[in-house]
C-alpha cells in the first residue's frame, strides 16, 4: 500500500468513501492482474499529486469481492470517482498518468 491512498474493505468503506466530504477516487484493482500493475503506479503518482484536494483508496476485489459487485465492477482495473455517497464517474480499464490527470482536473472543476 502507498503512503498516498487507502486500502478500503466492506468494513470501513462507507466510512471513507460514501460518507466523506471529499470527492474520493476508489481504485478496484486485483494483486494478479497485469492490467493493474501497469495502473498502480500511475494511482499512486496522481494521489501523491492531489492528496490534498481529494481522497485516494483503493479495493483489492480479490478479498472484497461484495463490494466489486455492489458497485457493479466487471473488470480491474476500474475508477469510481465518489462524492457525497454518489458516483460521479467511472474509468474502465488501463488509465495512464496524463489522461488520469485530465480526468481528476475535469472532475474537480465540476465538484
Amino acid at each position: 500500500m502507498a503512503d498516498s491512498y487507502i486500502e478500503v474493505t466492506s468494513e470501513n468503506f462507507p466510512e471513507t468513501v460514501l460518507n466523506s466530504s471529499r470527492i474520493t477516487i476508489v481504485n478496484f484493482s486485483a494483486d494478479s492482474s497485469g492490467a493493474c500493475q501497469i495502473q498502480e503506479p500511475e494511482f499512486e503518482a496522481i494521489s501523491k499529486e492531489y492528496c490534498d484536494r481529494m481522497t485516494f483508496a483503493r479495493v483489492n476485489v480479490e478479498s472484497q469481492r461484495s463490494l466489486a459487485n455492489q458497485w457493479k465492477v466487471e473488470g480491474v482495473p476500474t475508477l469510481i470517482f465518489f462524492k457525497d455517497g454518489n458516483e460521479l464517474y467511472r474509468i474502465a480499464g488501463i488509465t495512464m498518468r496524463d489522461r488520469l490527470r485530465r480526468q481528476v482536473e475535469g472532475v474537480l472543476l465540476a465538484n
